[in-house]
């Protein structure tokens, strides 16, 4: 089952799409850090959830 990119809410909350402003918002609130370290994170990654929580845990950017 593919997503679509254009929908919001829980469909695309396995990804993190720098496009959509909404998006971004949530997972800032989620994460507690700054658009820079989100962005950074999905260009090191790409923009799957997990990859990205990993990968900030992994640099000590977040702790849960």
């Amino acid at each position: 089952m593919s997503e679509n990119i254009n929908q919001t809410g829980a469909v695309t909350r396995k990804m993190v799409n720098m496009n959509i402003s909404e998006d971004v918002s949530f997972w800032l609130a989620k994460w507690g850090i700054t658009r820079e370290q989100l962005q950074n994170a999905v260009d090191r990654v790409g923009g799957k959830e997990t990859r990205v929580s990993d990968y900030l845990r992994a640099k000590g950017i977040i702790r849960f």
